[in-house]
């Protein structure tokens, strides 16, 4: 259950970081050209320019990373604070049967350690993933400016 729940997160935060930065670089990409067209500025000023855009790219892409790793850091703690309470509480709860509860936990930490390569294998994916999606999306975008300049 608890892989399941992780892959829907791991999918969510893809599509979601996916669709951002496509929608920013091929703004800014659409943006740059209209600029461009626009204005016809002389070669080395346009460089100057382009310069100063490629860091402010940097610049965000640098942000957007940063984000996306607090997101997963949030996510991974919260899942397993959950996981830590519950836990802790049902043992709090339920001390009259701790003996079973004792069991249960122990078979459920067997079924997470046997679920644990699977989910690391998911969250590297969902990582790689999100990684490949933010490069592939700022090259389009950096092809689409240098095609229509």
């Amino acid at each position: 259950m608890v892989v399941f729940i992780l892959k829907f997160i791991f999918l969510a935060i893809i599509t979601l970081s996916n669709l951002i930065t496509k929608l920013f670089f091929t703004s800014i990409a659409n943006l740059l050209i209209v600029l461009i067209h626009a204005f016809k500025v002389p070669g080395e000023a346009l460089q100057g320019g382009l310069e100063q855009v490629g860091e402010a790219l940097k610049g965000c892409l640098e942000y957007i990373l940063e984000l996306l790793i607090e997101v997963i850091k949030t996510i991974i703690s919260t899942v397993f604070d959950a996981l830590i309470n519950g836990a802790t509480g049902s043992a709090a709860v339920a001390g009259s049967a701790i003996g079973g509860l004792v069991e249960k936990t122990r078979t459920s930490f067997e079924g997470l350690l046997n679920d644990f390569p699977e989910i690391i294998e998911g969250f590297t994916e969902m990582v790689s993933t999100v990684v490949s999606d933010l490069w592939n999306n700022y090259k389009d975008a950096l092809g689409y400016v240098t095609e229509n300049a």
